[in-house]
C-alpha cells in the first residue's frame, strides 16, 4: 500500500480527492474575505455618501429656511407699507409728491429684495416637492407680482398725488378740471395693474393646511385684499377723471335736475320726488338754484299729457302706474338710466328746458355731507345736526307741520340750509368726497346723463345706478308704498338667500324677505293715509300696503311660494332680462309678514349678485352658500381703452 503525504499527495505525487477539496476551500475562504472587505467598502461609501447627501439636505434645508425667513420679513414690509398707501389712497390724504416716492421706493425694494431670495435653484428644487412644495410655489410666485406691481403701477400713483392734492382740486363749490383731468391717465396705468395683481394673487393656490401653517394663505388673502380696495379706489378716481371734465361744465355750461328722494314713501331707487333744484356746472364751478319741495313740481304732480314714450317692455311692467305723466312713479324702475331718461322728460315738458342729465339723492346722502362739513343753519336759526336730519325730514316733520305748503317750504329751507354749509367750505375735501363715495355704494346718489358716451360709462358703476343684466345667481328685493303713505320710514326688512348646488351645476335658492311694520302709535293722519281705500277709517292701526318685487337670476323660475307658511300665486314679469316675482301684501304695526319663495338657477355659482335698494333703515341681509359681489363690477375703468 503507498503510504500519503499531509499535503494530500500519494508517494508518487499524484493528488488524492481530499487535498483538492482544501486547496478549493482555501480559494473559496479567500474569496469570501474579499467579497466581505468589498461589501465593508461599500457600506462605507453609501454611508458617507449618505451623510453627505444629508449633510447636503440639511444645509439647503437650512439655505432655504433662512432665505423663507429673510423673504417673509421683506414680503411682510412690502405690505405693511403698501397698507399705508392704501389707507392714504382711500382716504385722499397724499403726502408730498417727494415722500410719496420714497415710500413707493421702498416698496419695490423689499419686493424685490424678497423675489431674489425665493428664485434661486435651491428654492426651486424644493418647490417641487409634492406637499411642502406647494408654499414654496406660491410665496415665489405672489413675490414676483407684487415685485411687478412695485415696478409698474405703484409708481404711477405718486403721479396722481399733487393733482389730487384737496387744497388744488377743489375749492368751496369749485373743482379743478385741469387737474381732474391730469390724473386719468397714471390712475389706468395703476388700475389695470393692481387689477393684474390681484387676479394673479387668485390664481395662487393656497396650499390647504400646508398653506395655513405656513403662512402663504393668509398672505395671498391679504394682497388679494389689498389690491382689491387700493384698486377700487383708483377706479373710482379714473371715473371721476374720464367723465368728471366734461360733466362739470369743462367744456361749457352743463345743468343738471337734481332730485331728492323721500324714502318714507319708497320707491325702487330710493323713494318719491320731495324737493328738486337745477345744478349747474361751469368750468368747474358748481352751483344750485331753485331749489323747492315737491308742491312746485314743472307741469304738476301729474302730468296731463304723456312727458315721453315708454319703451314696450317698460310699459308691460310699469305702464299701469302713468309713470310717463306722474313724477312720483318714475323711480318705480330700480333702472336708473331709465329714471334719468324719463325725470329728464317731465323737465322739459314742464319747462320747456333741456337738461345734460340728472342727479338723485336722498336725506341720509345730506346727512354724509353735513357730517362732512358742518351743521346746517335754518332761516329761524335752527341747527340741524347730521345725525338729526333723516328724522327730521322723512317723520317729525309730519307731526310738526300739518299745512302742506308750509311743509313744502320748509323742506326747500333744509336744501337751502345743506347746500349752505357744503359751499361754506367747512370741512375739507377728502371727507366730502369719502360722503359720496358712501352714498354711492349704498345706491342713494345715483346720476344719469344725456351725453351717449357719458351715460355708457356710468351705466357700468354704481353712480349710475342701472340694473346689470349678466348671467348668474342674482337677488334684488325691492319694497315699493302703494299706499301714498309715509309708513315707509318705519319699515324694517330681513333678507335670507340660501343656495344649495345641484349635481347638474344648477343651484336651488331658498329666498325668505321678512317685514316688520315698527310703527308707534299716535302718528299724525298724513302720515298713516291709505290713498288705496275709499274709507280707510283713519288707518289707526298704521297698516302700511306694499308692491314686494323679487327680482333673480337670467333664466331663472320660481318653484314655489309661502306667505306666512301659507302657499301664494305671485305674479311674474320681468325687467332688463331679469325675472321678477311681485305681489301685494299689507303689515298691520307691530307686525312681521313672511315671505318665502324657492327658486331654480340655472347656474349655481361662484357668486351672488346683490342689487341694494336704499332704505331709511338698511336692510339685514344673510347669504348662505355663495360669496356675495356688488351688481357693477367696476367704476367705468373697465374700459380704459380709447
Amino acid at each position: 500500500m503507498g503510504g500519503r503525504d499531509v499535503g494530500g499527495r500519494d508517494v508518487g505525487g499524484r493528488d488524492v480527492g481530499g487535498g483538492a477539496e482544501a486547496r478549493a476551500g482555501q480559494h473559496r475562504v479567500g474569496r469570501g474575505r474579499r467579497r466581505h472587505r468589498g461589501r465593508r467598502a461599500r457600506y462605507r461609501r453609501l454611508a458617507a455618501g449618505v451623510a453627505t447627501a444629508l449633510v447636503v439636505l440639511v444645509a439647503m434645508t437650512a439655505w432655504v429656511v433662512v432665505r423663507g425667513v429673510l423673504a417673509k420679513s421683506r414680503l411682510d414690509e412690502a405690505r405693511q407699507r403698501i397698507a399705508v398707501l392704501q389707507r392714504q389712497v382711500l382716504s385722499g390724504d397724499f403726502p408730498r409728491e417727494a415722500e410719496l416716492r420714497s415710500q413707493i421706493e421702498q416698496i419695490r425694494r423689499r419686493a424685490t429684495a424678497a423675489r431674489a431670495l425665493t428664485s434661486d435653484p435651491v428654492w426651486s428644487a424644493f418647490g417641487r416637492l409634492p406637499v411642502a412644495g406647494c408654499p414654496m410655489r406660491s410665496a415665489a410666485t405672489l413675490i414676483r407680482e407684487v415685485d411687478a406691481a412695485a415696478g409698474t403701477s405703484l409708481p404711477a400713483v405718486a403721479d396722481l398725488g399733487p393733482s389730487l392734492d384737496p387744497r388744488v382740486l377743489r375749492q368751496r363749490m369749485t373743482i379743478n378740471v385741469r387737474a381732474l383731468a391730469a390724473v386719468r391717465r397714471p390712475a389706468e396705468r395703476s388700475f389695470n395693474a393692481l387689477s393684474a395683481l390681484r387676479a394673479a394673487a387668485e390664481n395662487v393656490p393656497d396650499c390647504g393646511w400646508a398653506g395655513r401653517v405656513s403662512g402663504i394663505a393668509d398672505a395671498r388673502a391679504e394682497m388679494i385684499d389689498r389690491s382689491r380696495r387700493l384698486a377700487g379706489a383708483l377706479d373710482t378716481v379714473v371715473l371721476a377723471a374720464r367723465v368728471g371734465p366734461e360733466m362739470l361744465g369743462g367744456g361749457g355750461v352743463r345743468r343738471y335736475l337734481l332730485i331728492v328722494q323721500n324714502p318714507a314713501e319708497s320707491r325702487a331707487n330710493g323713494g318719491i320726488i320731495g324737493g328738486f333744484g337745477l345744478l349747474t356746472a361751469e368750468h368747474g364751478r358748481l352751483s344750485i338754484d331753485g331749489i323747492s319741495g315737491n308742491g312746485a313740481l314743472p307741469g304738476g304732480p301729474t302730468q296731463q299729457r304723456p312727458a315721453t314714450g315708454l319703451p314696450v317692455p317698460f310699459a308691460a311692467r310699469y305702464g299701469a302706474f302713468w309713470p310717463d305723466r306722474i313724477w312720483a312713479n318714475i323711480n318705480l324702475t330700480p333702472d336708473y338710466p331709465m329714471a334719468g331718461r324719463l325725470y329728464s322728460a317731465f323737465y322739459r315738458a314742464g319747462t320747456g328746458l333741456d337738461v345734460d342729465g340728472t342727479i338723485s339723492l336722498d336725506p341720509t346722502t345730506l346727512s354724509y355731507l353735513l357730517a362732512a362739513s358742518r351743521p346746517a343753519v335754518l332761516p329761524d336759526g335752527t341747527s340741524v345736526a347730521a345725525g338729526h336730519l333723516v328724522d327730521l325730514v322723512e317723520s317729525r316733520v309730519y307731526g310738526e307741520i300739518m299745512d302742506a305748503a308750509a311743509r313744502d317750504r320748509f323742506f326747500a329751507q333744509v336744501g337751502q340750509a345743506v347746500y349752505a354749509a357744503v359751499e361754506s367750505g367747512a370741512g375739507d375735501t377728502t371727507k366730502l368726497v369719502t360722503a359720496l363715495g358712501r352714498a354711492a355704494r349704498e345706491g342713494r346718489l345715483e346720476i344719469s346723463s344725456n351725453h351717449a358716451e357719458e351715460q355708457r360709462i356710468l351705466s357700468s358703476t354704481a353712480l349710475g345706478g342701472a340694473l346689470p343684466d349678466a348671467p348668474g345667481p342674482f337677488l334684488g328685493v325691492v319694497t315699493q308704498n302703494a299706499t301714498a303713505s309715509k309708513l315707509d320710514y318705519w319699515l324694517r326688512r330681513q333678507t335670507t338667500y340660501r343656495m344649495q348646488r345641484q349635481p347638474n351645476g344648477a343651484g336651488l335658492a331658498t329666498i325668505t324677505i321678512r317685514l316688520t311694520n315698527a310703527a308707534p302709535g299716535g302718528l299724525p293722519a298724513y302720515v298713516r293715509h291709505r290713498q288705496d281705500l275709499k274709507d280707510a277709517a283713519g288707518n289707526l292701526r298704521a297698516q302700511n300696503n306694499l308692491w314686494l318685487s323679487v327680482y333673480t337670476g337670467r333664466g331663472s323660475w320660481l318653484v314655489a311660494a309661502r306667505l306666512d307658511g301659507v302657499p301664494i300665486g305671485l305674479a311674474g314679469g320681468s325687467e332688463s332680462g331679469h325675472p321678477v316675482l311681485s305681489t301685494y301684501l299689507t303689515v298691520d304695526r307691530g307686525q312681521t309678514r313672511t315671505l318665502e319663495i324657492k327658486v331654480r338657477e340655472p347656474v349655481g355659482g361662484p357668486a351672488l349678485t346683490v342689487r341694494p335698494q336704499p332704505l331709511p333703515v338698511a336692510e339685514r341681509l344673510e347669504v348662505q352658500g355663495l360669496p356675495v359681489v356688488p351688481p357693477w363690477s367696476s367704476q367705468g375703468s373697465s374700459q380704459t381703452q380709447n
